[in-house]
């Protein structure tokens, strides 16, 4: 009788370990997985990130914007800037104006076509903006600087 009591007591221990091995496998297993989900996320984002940094530079490189005429009236302080659009991109908008490095808050862009108010040109359009540049501008070359909304700058040179 006490043979049968310790086999099944022995039978009993093998069971239990066996359990605990496949319980400790099914928890590998569930953290294996879990870190598989988390990864792919990760990599979903980081992908998702990346594409919209490179569309917004692809953007940017596409601006093209051109100084056509630029003209001063030192009477009444009021610089004349004509541009125009001649990027692949449209929705070109102005977001600084800088003359001779200094900030002007005024920034009020206009269509030369209809003289209307426009936020941003869109390709192959023209515009112009007037600015009183403080201090008033002396005799000699002075850089026009303009920051796009998207971050491109682009600079030209008036003589006064």
């Amino acid at each position: 009788m006490r043979s049968i009591i310790s086999k099944v007591h022995k039978s009993k221990c093998a069971v239990s370990a066996v359990i605990a091995n496949l319980i400790l496998i099914a928890a590998v297993i569930g953290v294996g997985f879990a870190a598989l989900v988390w990864a792919q996320s990760q990599s979903s984002s980081y992908t998702t990130q990346y594409g919209s940094a490179i569309s917004s530079d692809i953007s940017q490189l596409q601006e093209r914007v051109v100084f056509e005429y630029i003209y001063y009236d030192s009477f009444k302080n009021n610089l004349t800037v004509y541009l125009m659009n001649s990027g692949t991109i449209g929705n070109v908008g102005v977001s600084a104006i800088y003359v001779d490095n200094t900030p002007n808050s005024t920034i009020a862009l206009r269509l030369l076509s209809t003289g209307a108010s426009a936020s941003s040109l869109n390709a192959t359009q023209e515009g112009y903006f007037s600015i009183s540049p403080s201090p008033s501008l002396a005799l000699g070359n002075h850089s026009i600087k303009i920051v796009t909304r998207r971050g491109s700058t682009f600079v030209a040179t008036v003589a006064t």
